[in-house]
Protein backbone atom coordinates (compact mmCIF):
# COMPACT_ATOMS: atom_id res chain seq x y z
CA UNK A 1 0.00 0.00 0.00
CA UNK A 2 1.31 3.40 -0.71
CA UNK A 3 2.51 5.56 1.79
CA UNK A 4 -0.45 7.99 1.54
CA UNK A 5 -2.98 5.67 2.00
CA UNK A 6 -1.51 5.06 5.44
CA UNK A 7 -1.83 9.16 6.86
CA UNK A 8 -4.89 9.43 8.77
CA UNK A 9 -7.27 11.90 7.21
CA UNK A 10 -6.34 14.74 9.44
CA UNK A 11 -2.82 14.27 9.93
CA UNK A 12 -3.50 14.36 6.24
CA UNK A 13 -4.61 18.55 6.11
CA UNK A 14 -2.33 19.56 9.08
CA UNK A 15 0.80 17.83 7.47
CA UNK A 16 0.35 19.55 4.01
CA UNK A 17 2.80 22.47 4.66
CA UNK A 18 5.39 20.13 5.75
CA UNK A 19 4.62 17.76 2.97
CA UNK A 20 4.45 20.71 0.26
CA UNK A 21 8.02 21.49 0.99
CA UNK A 22 9.41 18.03 1.05
CA UNK A 23 7.74 17.83 -2.60
CA UNK A 24 9.23 20.84 -3.77
CA UNK A 25 12.82 19.82 -2.81
CA UNK A 26 12.35 15.93 -3.98
CA UNK A 27 11.31 17.43 -7.30
CA UNK A 28 13.65 19.99 -7.85
CA UNK A 29 16.58 17.75 -6.54
CA UNK A 30 15.24 15.03 -9.03
CA UNK A 31 14.20 17.59 -11.98
CA UNK A 32 17.57 16.81 -14.37
CA UNK A 33 18.23 13.02 -12.71
CA UNK A 34 14.77 11.18 -13.82
CA UNK A 35 15.20 9.66 -17.54
CA UNK A 36 11.92 7.88 -18.82
CA UNK A 37 13.31 4.22 -19.11
CA UNK A 38 10.93 0.91 -20.03
CA UNK A 39 10.34 -2.16 -18.28
CA UNK A 40 10.27 -5.37 -19.66
CA UNK A 41 9.31 -8.82 -17.58
CA UNK A 42 10.20 -11.26 -17.50
CA UNK A 43 13.26 -10.93 -19.68
CA UNK A 44 14.62 -7.79 -17.51
CA UNK A 45 15.02 -4.28 -18.37
CA UNK A 46 15.33 -3.19 -22.31
CA UNK A 47 17.32 0.15 -23.60
CA UNK A 48 15.55 3.31 -22.61
CA UNK A 49 12.64 4.42 -25.52
CA UNK A 50 12.01 0.66 -26.48
CA UNK A 51 8.44 -0.71 -25.50
CA UNK A 52 7.99 -4.52 -24.37
CA UNK A 53 4.49 -4.17 -26.71
CA UNK A 54 3.54 -1.18 -28.43
CA UNK A 55 0.44 0.14 -26.94
CA UNK A 56 -2.18 1.03 -30.24
CA UNK A 57 -3.22 4.95 -30.16
CA UNK A 58 -6.55 5.20 -29.08
CA UNK A 59 -7.77 8.48 -27.29
CA UNK A 60 -8.99 10.46 -24.00
CA UNK A 61 -9.12 9.85 -20.25
CA UNK A 62 -9.17 11.34 -17.10
CA UNK A 63 -8.18 9.53 -14.20
CA UNK A 64 -7.37 9.72 -9.32
CA UNK A 65 -6.17 9.61 -4.96
CA UNK A 66 -3.80 10.44 -2.88
CA UNK A 67 -3.61 9.90 0.90
CA UNK A 68 -6.80 8.81 0.90
CA UNK A 69 -7.24 10.97 -2.14
CA UNK A 70 -8.59 9.88 -5.69
CA UNK A 71 -11.06 9.93 -10.87
CA UNK A 72 -12.66 8.59 -12.81
CA UNK A 73 -15.13 7.68 -15.24
CA UNK A 74 -15.46 9.10 -19.04
CA UNK A 75 -12.99 10.19 -21.04
CA UNK A 76 -11.94 13.44 -21.00
CA UNK A 77 -12.97 14.68 -24.26
CA UNK A 78 -16.41 15.57 -23.80
CA UNK A 79 -17.86 15.02 -26.94
CA UNK A 80 -18.39 11.50 -25.54
CA UNK A 81 -21.19 8.85 -26.56
CA UNK A 82 -23.44 11.48 -27.58
CA UNK A 83 -20.48 12.16 -30.68
CA UNK A 84 -20.86 8.52 -31.54
CA UNK A 85 -24.37 8.84 -32.18
CA UNK A 86 -25.70 7.41 -28.77
CA UNK A 87 -28.67 7.66 -27.24
CA UNK A 88 -29.17 10.90 -25.02
CA UNK A 89 -28.17 10.50 -21.17
CA UNK A 90 -30.76 9.95 -18.57
CA UNK A 91 -31.53 13.07 -16.49
CA UNK A 92 -29.83 13.36 -13.73
CA UNK A 93 -31.82 12.85 -10.40
CA UNK A 94 -30.97 15.71 -7.56
CA UNK A 95 -30.78 12.94 -5.07
CA UNK A 96 -29.76 9.70 -6.38
CA UNK A 97 -30.70 6.68 -4.86
CA UNK A 98 -28.42 4.45 -2.74
CA UNK A 99 -27.46 0.32 -4.05
CA UNK A 100 -25.61 -2.25 -2.76
CA UNK A 101 -22.27 -2.31 -1.42
CA UNK A 102 -20.03 -4.48 -3.83
CA UNK A 103 -16.97 -6.38 -2.38
CA UNK A 104 -14.05 -5.86 -4.78
CA UNK A 105 -11.02 -6.81 -3.91
CA UNK A 106 -8.95 -5.19 -0.26
CA UNK A 107 -8.69 -1.56 -0.83
CA UNK A 108 -10.27 0.19 -3.95
CA UNK A 109 -9.07 3.61 -4.93
CA UNK A 110 -10.29 4.27 -8.57
CA UNK A 111 -12.60 3.05 -10.44
CA UNK A 112 -12.71 4.24 -14.56
CA UNK A 113 -15.59 3.41 -16.36
CA UNK A 114 -14.96 2.37 -20.36
CA UNK A 115 -16.12 4.25 -23.01
CA UNK A 116 -18.72 1.82 -23.77
CA UNK A 117 -19.96 1.54 -20.59
CA UNK A 118 -19.79 -2.17 -20.42
CA UNK A 119 -17.06 -2.30 -17.78
CA UNK A 120 -14.86 -0.78 -15.34
CA UNK A 121 -11.28 -0.79 -14.11
CA UNK A 122 -10.79 -0.14 -10.72
CA UNK A 123 -7.03 -0.02 -9.13
CA UNK A 124 -6.70 -1.91 -6.20
CA UNK A 125 -3.18 -1.11 -4.38
CA UNK A 126 -3.67 -3.59 -1.65
CA UNK A 127 -4.26 -6.42 -4.03
CA UNK A 128 -1.58 -5.08 -6.79
CA UNK A 129 -4.36 -5.69 -9.75
CA UNK A 130 -6.62 -4.24 -11.52
CA UNK A 131 -10.06 -5.46 -11.38
CA UNK A 132 -12.89 -5.94 -13.66
CA UNK A 133 -15.86 -4.77 -12.75
CA UNK A 134 -19.07 -5.71 -14.61
CA UNK A 135 -21.47 -2.47 -14.94
CA UNK A 136 -24.42 -4.63 -15.90
CA UNK A 137 -23.82 -7.10 -13.37
CA UNK A 138 -23.12 -4.62 -10.59
CA UNK A 139 -20.23 -7.48 -9.94
CA UNK A 140 -16.25 -7.71 -9.85
CA UNK A 141 -15.75 -10.45 -12.87
CA UNK A 142 -11.86 -10.78 -13.07
CA UNK A 143 -8.79 -9.16 -11.69
CA UNK A 144 -5.12 -8.31 -13.61
CA UNK A 145 -2.12 -8.42 -11.76
CA UNK A 146 0.03 -5.49 -11.48
CA UNK A 147 3.74 -6.33 -11.08
CA UNK A 148 5.51 -3.47 -11.14
CA UNK A 149 4.35 -1.19 -8.39
CA UNK A 150 0.65 -1.10 -6.56
CA UNK A 151 -1.80 0.36 -9.03
CA UNK A 152 -3.23 3.47 -8.24
CA UNK A 153 -5.30 5.15 -11.01
CA UNK A 154 -6.47 4.05 -13.97
CA UNK A 155 -7.58 6.29 -17.59
CA UNK A 156 -8.87 4.62 -21.01
CA UNK A 157 -7.91 5.47 -24.76
CA UNK A 158 -10.93 7.08 -26.26
CA UNK A 159 -11.83 3.85 -28.32
CA UNK A 160 -11.70 2.00 -24.72
CA UNK A 161 -8.78 -0.68 -26.10
CA UNK A 162 -6.62 0.59 -23.93
CA UNK A 163 -6.22 1.43 -20.51
CA UNK A 164 -3.10 3.20 -19.03
CA UNK A 165 -2.79 2.80 -15.35
CA UNK A 166 -0.01 4.46 -12.96
CA UNK A 167 1.25 2.45 -10.66
CA UNK A 168 3.65 3.33 -7.95
CA UNK A 169 4.97 1.80 -4.43
CA UNK A 170 5.67 3.17 -0.74
CA UNK A 171 8.09 5.87 -0.97
CA UNK A 172 7.41 6.10 -4.92
CA UNK A 173 11.15 3.72 -5.10
CA UNK A 174 9.21 2.19 -8.27
CA UNK A 175 7.06 3.80 -10.31
CA UNK A 176 5.13 2.88 -13.79
CA UNK A 177 2.59 3.20 -16.27
CA UNK A 178 1.30 0.31 -17.14
CA UNK A 179 -0.89 -0.35 -20.25
CA UNK A 180 -3.74 -3.22 -20.40
CA UNK A 181 -5.29 -4.42 -23.63
CA UNK A 182 -8.93 -4.44 -22.26
CA UNK A 183 -9.85 -6.91 -25.30
CA UNK A 184 -8.22 -10.03 -23.37
CA UNK A 185 -7.60 -8.11 -19.93
CA UNK A 186 -3.64 -8.79 -19.66
CA UNK A 187 -0.77 -6.42 -19.64
CA UNK A 188 0.96 -5.40 -22.11
CA UNK A 189 3.08 -3.26 -21.26
CA UNK A 190 4.91 -0.65 -18.77
CA UNK A 191 7.21 2.25 -18.65
CA UNK A 192 9.16 3.36 -16.05
CA UNK A 193 8.45 7.21 -15.49
CA UNK A 194 9.13 10.12 -12.36
CA UNK A 195 7.78 9.75 -8.81
CA UNK A 196 4.11 9.33 -7.78
CA UNK A 197 2.46 9.23 -11.44
CA UNK A 198 -0.78 10.09 -11.16
CA UNK A 199 -4.29 11.03 -12.81
CA UNK A 200 -2.93 10.72 -16.53
CA UNK A 201 -4.93 11.62 -19.44
CA UNK A 202 -4.59 10.65 -23.25
CA UNK A 203 -5.16 13.44 -26.22
CA UNK A 204 -8.51 13.10 -27.98
CA UNK A 205 -5.95 11.43 -31.39
CA UNK A 206 -4.64 8.83 -28.77
CA UNK A 207 -1.44 9.51 -29.48
CA UNK A 208 0.28 11.27 -26.64
CA UNK A 209 -0.49 10.27 -22.65
CA UNK A 210 0.24 13.35 -20.16
CA UNK A 211 1.31 12.18 -16.75
CA UNK A 212 1.60 14.39 -13.72
CA UNK A 213 2.81 13.27 -10.35
CA UNK A 214 2.61 13.13 -7.17
CA UNK A 215 6.38 13.95 -6.04
CA UNK A 216 6.98 16.13 -9.05
CA UNK A 217 7.29 19.86 -10.45
CA UNK A 218 6.50 18.67 -13.80
CA UNK A 219 4.64 16.61 -16.87
CA UNK A 220 6.09 14.27 -18.71
CA UNK A 221 4.52 13.53 -22.73
CA UNK A 222 5.09 9.74 -23.65
CA UNK A 223 3.79 8.58 -26.84
CA UNK A 224 1.43 6.08 -26.35
CA UNK A 225 2.95 3.55 -29.40
CA UNK A 226 6.60 3.38 -28.07
CA UNK A 227 6.30 4.77 -24.49
CA UNK A 228 8.96 6.82 -25.27
CA UNK A 229 9.19 10.56 -23.45
CA UNK A 230 8.42 13.04 -25.93
CA UNK A 231 8.09 16.31 -23.62
CA UNK A 232 8.29 17.32 -20.51
CA UNK A 233 6.92 20.52 -19.13
CA UNK A 234 7.94 22.28 -15.64
CA UNK A 235 4.73 23.23 -13.77
CA UNK A 236 4.22 24.08 -10.19
CA UNK A 237 4.40 21.12 -7.71
CA UNK A 238 2.30 18.18 -7.21
CA UNK A 239 0.43 18.00 -10.51
CA UNK A 240 -2.26 15.87 -10.03
CA UNK A 241 -4.99 15.64 -12.94
CA UNK A 242 -5.07 16.51 -16.38
CA UNK A 243 -8.25 17.36 -18.67
CA UNK A 244 -8.60 18.63 -22.09
CA UNK A 245 -11.31 20.83 -23.08
CA UNK A 246 -13.00 20.20 -26.62
CA UNK A 247 -11.04 22.57 -28.66
CA UNK A 248 -7.80 20.11 -28.58
CA UNK A 249 -6.40 23.33 -27.86
CA UNK A 250 -5.22 23.58 -24.43
CA UNK A 251 -4.84 21.42 -21.48
CA UNK A 252 -5.91 22.09 -17.71
CA UNK A 253 -3.74 20.57 -14.78
CA UNK A 254 -4.78 20.95 -10.44
CA UNK A 255 -1.17 21.72 -8.81
CA UNK A 256 -2.20 20.10 -5.57
CA UNK A 257 0.10 21.77 -3.55
CA UNK A 258 0.36 24.98 -5.18
CA UNK A 259 -3.26 25.56 -4.78
CA UNK A 260 -3.20 26.99 -8.64
CA UNK A 261 -4.73 25.59 -12.17
CA UNK A 262 -2.32 25.22 -15.14
CA UNK A 263 -3.32 25.92 -18.55
CA UNK A 264 -0.57 24.84 -21.57
CA UNK A 265 -1.35 25.27 -25.07
CA UNK A 266 -1.21 21.58 -26.86
CA UNK A 267 0.94 21.84 -29.62
CA UNK A 268 3.94 23.97 -28.64
CA UNK A 269 3.27 22.75 -24.68
CA UNK A 270 3.34 26.04 -23.14
CA UNK A 271 2.01 27.02 -19.61
CA UNK A 272 0.03 30.22 -21.46
CA UNK A 273 -1.83 30.95 -17.38
CA UNK A 274 -2.19 29.81 -13.96
CA UNK A 275 -5.91 30.37 -12.26
CA UNK A 276 -5.92 30.63 -8.47
CA UNK A 277 -8.13 28.52 -7.02
CA UNK A 278 -9.05 26.69 -3.47
CA UNK A 279 -6.88 25.05 -1.24
CA UNK A 280 -5.42 21.54 -2.22
CA UNK A 281 -6.91 21.35 -6.04
CA UNK A 282 -7.29 17.52 -6.75
CA UNK A 283 -9.75 16.63 -9.49
CA UNK A 284 -10.60 18.03 -12.28
CA UNK A 285 -13.30 17.61 -15.43
CA UNK A 286 -14.67 19.04 -18.49
CA UNK A 287 -18.33 19.52 -18.57
CA UNK A 288 -20.22 17.68 -21.02
CA UNK A 289 -20.59 20.93 -23.33
CA UNK A 290 -16.94 21.69 -23.12
CA UNK A 291 -17.99 25.05 -21.27
CA UNK A 292 -17.13 24.75 -17.72
CA UNK A 293 -14.24 22.79 -15.85
CA UNK A 294 -15.35 21.50 -12.23
CA UNK A 295 -12.10 20.84 -9.78
CA UNK A 296 -12.17 20.05 -5.94
CA UNK A 297 -9.92 21.45 -3.34
CA UNK A 298 -9.73 18.60 -1.09
CA UNK A 299 -8.71 20.79 1.79
CA UNK A 300 -11.26 24.24 1.58
CA UNK A 301 -14.28 21.38 0.68
CA UNK A 302 -15.06 23.14 -2.03
CA UNK A 303 -16.01 22.71 -5.98
CA UNK A 304 -14.29 25.54 -8.17
CA UNK A 305 -16.03 26.23 -11.82
CA UNK A 306 -13.47 27.67 -14.57
CA UNK A 307 -14.92 29.28 -17.69
CA UNK A 308 -12.07 27.80 -20.09
CA UNK A 309 -13.43 30.33 -22.83
CA UNK A 310 -11.67 33.14 -20.21
CA UNK A 311 -9.83 30.98 -17.65
CA UNK A 312 -11.24 32.53 -14.73
CA UNK A 313 -13.48 31.11 -11.94
CA UNK A 314 -16.94 32.11 -12.28
CA UNK A 315 -18.42 30.20 -9.56
CA UNK A 316 -17.33 28.06 -6.04
CA UNK A 317 -19.86 25.87 -4.15
CA UNK A 318 -18.86 26.27 -0.67
CA UNK A 319 -19.15 22.78 1.62
CA UNK A 320 -19.74 20.19 -0.14
CA UNK A 321 -18.30 17.52 2.01
CA UNK A 322 -14.83 16.88 3.83
CA UNK A 323 -12.29 16.42 2.22
CA UNK A 324 -13.67 16.15 -1.62
CA UNK A 325 -11.29 14.27 -3.69
CA UNK A 326 -12.93 13.61 -7.06
CA UNK A 327 -15.30 15.32 -9.18
CA UNK A 328 -17.68 13.73 -11.76
CA UNK A 329 -20.19 15.31 -14.25
CA UNK A 330 -23.21 13.84 -15.15
CA UNK A 331 -23.54 13.11 -18.52
CA UNK A 332 -26.71 15.59 -19.25
CA UNK A 333 -24.05 18.47 -17.13
CA UNK A 334 -27.41 19.36 -14.53
CA UNK A 335 -25.11 17.93 -11.48
CA UNK A 336 -21.94 17.39 -10.14
CA UNK A 337 -20.52 14.63 -8.27
CA UNK A 338 -17.64 14.89 -6.03
CA UNK A 339 -16.08 11.98 -3.63
CA UNK A 340 -15.64 13.19 -0.42
CA UNK A 341 -12.84 11.11 1.42
CA UNK A 342 -12.69 12.13 5.02
CA UNK A 343 -16.94 11.86 5.73
CA UNK A 344 -17.48 9.15 3.83
CA UNK A 345 -20.39 10.60 1.17
CA UNK A 346 -20.85 11.57 -2.17
CA UNK A 347 -22.18 14.97 -2.58
CA UNK A 348 -24.65 16.13 -5.31
CA UNK A 349 -24.01 19.80 -6.82
CA UNK A 350 -26.76 21.16 -8.99
CA UNK A 351 -24.61 23.20 -11.53
CA UNK A 352 -27.03 25.99 -12.09
CA UNK A 353 -27.99 26.96 -8.64
CA UNK A 354 -24.34 26.27 -7.09
CA UNK A 355 -25.86 24.66 -4.47
CA UNK A 356 -25.44 20.67 -2.68
CA UNK A 357 -28.69 18.98 -3.37
CA UNK A 358 -27.48 15.99 -1.55
CA UNK A 359 -25.43 13.39 0.40
CA UNK A 360 -25.43 10.31 0.55
CA UNK A 361 -23.22 7.70 2.84
CA UNK A 362 -21.46 5.50 0.17
CA UNK A 363 -19.23 3.71 3.07
CA UNK A 364 -15.76 3.78 4.22
CA UNK A 365 -12.95 6.43 2.40
CA UNK A 366 -14.64 6.83 -0.83
CA UNK A 367 -12.01 8.18 -3.03
CA UNK A 368 -13.64 8.08 -6.31
CA UNK A 369 -16.54 8.81 -8.08
CA UNK A 370 -17.66 7.44 -12.36
CA UNK A 371 -20.34 7.77 -13.71
CA UNK A 372 -21.40 4.98 -16.93
CA UNK A 373 -22.07 7.08 -20.06
CA UNK A 374 -25.89 6.61 -19.94
CA UNK A 375 -25.70 8.87 -16.68
CA UNK A 376 -27.94 6.01 -15.20
CA UNK A 377 -25.58 4.84 -12.71
CA UNK A 378 -22.57 6.11 -10.37
CA UNK A 379 -19.82 3.99 -9.08
CA UNK A 380 -17.92 4.80 -5.83
CA UNK A 381 -14.99 3.41 -4.74
CA UNK A 382 -14.72 2.85 -1.09
CA UNK A 383 -11.09 2.54 0.24
CA UNK A 384 -11.47 1.74 3.53
CA UNK A 385 -14.26 -0.88 3.39
CA UNK A 386 -13.14 -2.77 -0.02
CA UNK A 387 -16.23 -1.87 -1.72
CA UNK A 388 -17.70 -0.14 -4.40
CA UNK A 389 -21.37 1.64 -4.10
CA UNK A 390 -23.57 1.49 -6.87
CA UNK A 391 -26.03 4.54 -6.71
CA UNK A 392 -28.86 5.07 -8.96
CA UNK A 393 -28.11 8.61 -10.87
CA UNK A 394 -31.09 8.96 -13.17
CA UNK A 395 -34.17 11.41 -12.07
Amino acid sequence: MDLHHTVAHGRHRRRRTRLRGAAIGLALALLTGIAVAVFLWPSGPASPGQAEAAPTSAGTGGAGHEGHEGHTSAPSDPAGASSLGAPAPASSAASPGAGRAVPVGRAPHHAAIAPDGRFAYVADPAAGAVIRFDTALGAAVGAIPVPEAPPQLVTFAPDGSRAYVSAYDEGFTVNAVVTIDTRSDTRVGAVRVGRGPYAAATTSDGRLLYVPYFDEDHLDVLDTTTGELVDRIEVPPSPHWVAFPPDRRSAYVTNHFSDVVTVLELGSNRVVASIPVGDGPHSLEVSPDGTRIALVDYISDDVVLIDPATNTVVGTVPAVGAGPQDVTWAPDGRHLYTANVDDGTVAVVDVRAGVVTARIPTGADPTSVSVTPDGRRLLVTNFGDGTVRLLDAAG
